[in-house]
């Protein structure tokens, strides 16, 4: 075999750099970036998401109340009438919730206005006086004692019904307290600075005549202010 010339074998290795860079710039050229998928939107705060078709929501639930139950019951108005043990002085009481008031008289010039507590079965009343009455109640009667004019008095005294009870009028010169106790019979005093007997009272009407002048009684419920 013949040698090649040196310029045949210089002018080959050229053909074959050019035809090298060709393709290695074919290859190497930049690449399009590929696109980046689009940023999820954040959801807005307070939105509600939607629940998916036939799925039953969670129940709410609610907190239970922290307000305790009431279980005491409110005690009814009542009245209690009688007489001493002595069966010389009267008195009639009535309560009305956790309040109570009081009136004791002899029916000729003896006489109190009491109000005060009904608390847990007791009473603890007074006067502006001094006069003092404390009394338990149980199965409907009252049973105490009272201090009217420096004496000290015992009772018990049952539940009484109308027309039985305590009444009070007023007119410009007097104040008039009538019990009527559970026989019918009344004892009260008028009180126009000088004590005296009360006239009757129609207890129907609760109209009473005093010195000539109509007067109009109240019955004491308890829960008054003498």
């Amino acid at each position: 075999m013949g040698q090649r010339s040196p310029l045949v074998t210089l002018a080959a290795t050229a053909v074959g750099l050019v035809g090298f860079l060709v393709v290695n710039s074919t290859q190497t050229g930049s690449p399009t970036p590929a696109s980046s998928p689009p940023a999820a939107t954040p959801a807005a705060q307070g939105t509600v998401t939607p629940t998916a078709p036939g799925t039953t929501p969670p129940p709410t639930t609610t907190p239970p109340s922290t307000t305790p139950a009431t279980t005491a019951t409110a005690k009814p108005p009542a009245v209690y009438a009688g007489r001493t043990n002595e069966r010389q002085t009267s008195l009639a009481i009535a309560t009305k919730g956790d309040r109570a008031a009081a009136y004791v008289c002899d029916g000729r010039s003896l006489e109190a206005w009491l109000t005060g507590t009904y608390r847990n079965g007791q009473l603890v009343l007074r006067s502006k006086t001094g006069e003092r009455l404390t009394a338990a109640i149980t199965n409907n009667t009252a049973t105490g004692t009272f201090t009217l004019s420096g004496r000290t008095l015992r009772f018990s005294i049952a539940k009484a019904g109308p027309p039985a009870g305590l009444y009070r009028g007023q007119n410009s010169k007097s104040t008039i307290g009538w019990i009527v106790l559970p026989d019918g019979k009344q004892v009260g005093v008028d009180d126009d600075g000088t004590p005296a007997p009360a006239p009757p009272l129609d207890t129907t009407t609760r109209a009473a005549t005093v010195n000539g002048v109509p007067v109009t009684a109240q019955a004491v419920v308890g829960d008054e202010t003498f």
